[in-house]
């Protein structure tokens, strides 16, 4: 082929015959409603996401209208019916009009949503129930409408025809034989609403998806819920939020017609085992700017007693993302930004993305890689810097009060054997002498650098209780309980015993064996 100046070239469909490549005709191949419908959502619970993130859309649009006073005065409503095998997400929001359900209902990927506030913007997500439902249906009638009007998939015919073999491939005829529009009688609906039921959802390890625990645990974490009046720190939070809009606006999300909505799981305690809590203490908040201007990201994070990695079941852990204030990803979407990746899941905080060039991706799992992401992430490692700090000093203070703990058991264990009088004169000495290394050891401890004021005079009232005592049990004189014995037999015995502590790995039983000895010993009659 020759070269061609510039003017002359030619588009690939010239060269080989085909002509314009606006003059061929697009195909659209059935398959694409399965990876819509499926495909996208690895994780079943994420159609409730999908579909509340269109609820707040709808009530943001309907407060902008003016048919609702706030975001506060919109209501979610989710109720499940296990019997009848249905799941219905209803909100008060705008509504979808008459005169334009049919063709928001037939499009795909054509959201008019794109470069505004919404959150959703692909116009794809109200298919992620397809693949999991028997039917789904959507109804609506926006102000001033006359009718409600529901649109009915049928997803067993959905599926029987993305496996079939035969002609018809193409999305438009699947969606034209699966999906009827009809207009239902309006009396027991409300006069503004849209709503999703999902009706004879599949049956997925544990019925999540008509699982109450597991939806309200799952919506608490990634939807956009109010903060528990029982997490102090809330309040402040969602007022720093709302200088930026729908960022960290929250909304009543009610599951079965429960009187109170869903909270986030934030509490003012960190709950890691049934004898173990820690206390959440000062919240930090953090602004990272963008590339060329304006915020980027807000982002807040609670600092508490670090005791190690949160237990998952407590839903809190993690330094989260949120876009709308819905979650994107899961509890490590920034683990790979901490200095070390285990102190992620001892972490608890959020951050907020407020720069519309920072997408998440199609399953909403991670974000779309691009600079102004690469921007958030470099400006992220001094704050979990902050953490890791955090994470360490409780680390290394952790260890110091076991060690403390460790020599303060030690010479108690000590002061037992002293006390029960059966070993000889030098191997009390040699008992005494550790004991004061151990002191030594507890009393260096108690002035550790990193322990706050209030910390070092507890152990160190704790290491002058147990001074008190070594010098107590020092100056009493146990015969040992066989005085009355010859002293031949005293010194044989002595000599055993202090045979058993030196070949014993664990002193306490050690005692135990002499204890139980000993009162044999008492019952015997020496000549």
């Amino acid at each position: 082929m020759r070269n061609q100046s510039s003017g002359e070239a030619m588009n690939y469909a010239q060269m080989n015959g085909f002509g314009k490549p606006d003059e061929q005709p697009v195909f659209i191949g059935k398959d694409i409603l399965e990876l819509l419908s499926s495909s996208m959502y690895v994780n079943p619970l994420s159609i409730y996401r999908e579909y509340i993130q269109n609820a707040v859309d709808a009530i943001d649009d309907a407060v902008s209208a003016g048919l609702l006073e706030s975001s506060d005065a919109g209501v979610i409503e989710i109720d499940l019916d296990q019997s009848g095998r249905r799941a219905t997400i209803r909100d008060n929001g705008f509504g979808v009009p008459n005169d334009e359900f049919p063709h928001t209902m037939l499009s795909f990927g054509g959201s008019e949503k794109r470069s505004t506030n919404a959150r959703g913007f692909r116009g794809v997500g109200r298919l992620s129930g397809l693949g999991f439902v028997q039917q789904l249906v959507f109804r609506s009638r926006a102000a001033g409408d006359r009718y409600v009007l529901e649109a009915v998939w049928d997803g067993r015919l959905v599926k029987r025809l993305l496996l079939s073999t035969d002609a018809d491939n193409d999305l438009s005829t699947v969606v034209q034989k699966t999906i009827r529009i009809n207009r239902i009688d309006s009396q027991d609906y409300p006069a503004r609403f849209f709503e999703v039921e999902l009706i004879k959802p599949r049956r997925i390890s544990n019925d999540k998806l008509l699982n109450e625990s597991e939806i309200e645990t799952f919506l608490a974490q990634t939807c956009p819920c109010h903060f528990s009046p029982e997490f102090g720190q809330g309040q402040e939070i969602e007022k720093l939020l709302s200088i930026y809009g729908c960022a960290g606006r929250s909304y009543g999300i009610f599951l079965n017609g429960s009187a109170t909505p869903i909270y986030r799981p934030y509490r003012e305690t960190v709950t890691y085992s049934e004898t173990k809590v820690a206390n959440v203490s000062e919240l930090r908040t953090f602004n990272i700017k963008g590339i060329d201007e304006g915020i980027a990201a807000i982002g807040w994070f609670v600092h508490h007693e670090y005791q190690g990695a949160i237990p998952v079941s407590q839903g809190i852990r993690g330094l989260r993302a949120r876009i709308g204030n819905i979650q994107v990803g899961d509890d490590r979407v920034f683990s790979d930004v901490f200095p070390e990746e285990r102190f992620c899941s001892w972490t608890i905080g959020e951050v907020h993305v407020l720069d519309p060039r920072v997408v998440p991706n199609g399953r909403r799992d991670a974000f779309e890689a691009n600079v102004h992401l690469d921007n958030i992430i470099m400006h992220l490692r001094p704050v979990v810097s902050e953490i890791a700090r955090e994470c360490r000093f409780s680390s290394q203070r952790r260890n110091r009060r076991k060690a403390f703990e460790l020599r303060e058991g030690k010479v108690v264990e000590k002061l037992d054997i002293i006390r029960q009088g059966a070993i000889s004169e030098n191997y009390a000495k040699a008992i005494k002498v550790e004991i004061g290394s151990l002191l030594m050891e507890m009393q260096k401890t108690a002035q550790f650098e990193m322990f706050d004021d209030d910390e070092k005079a507890v152990l160190k009232n704790r290491y002058a209780e147990i001074e008190a005592k070594v010098d107590t049990c020092i100056k009493v004189d146990n015969g040992g309980g066989f005085e009355s014995l010859p002293k031949r037999h005293q010194e044989l015995y002595r000599d055993v015993f202090d045979l058993i502590y030196d070949c014993s790995a664990n002193q306490v039983a050690a005692k135990s064996l002499i204890d139980r000895i000993l009162d044999r010993i008492s019952s015997v009659v020496f000549d």
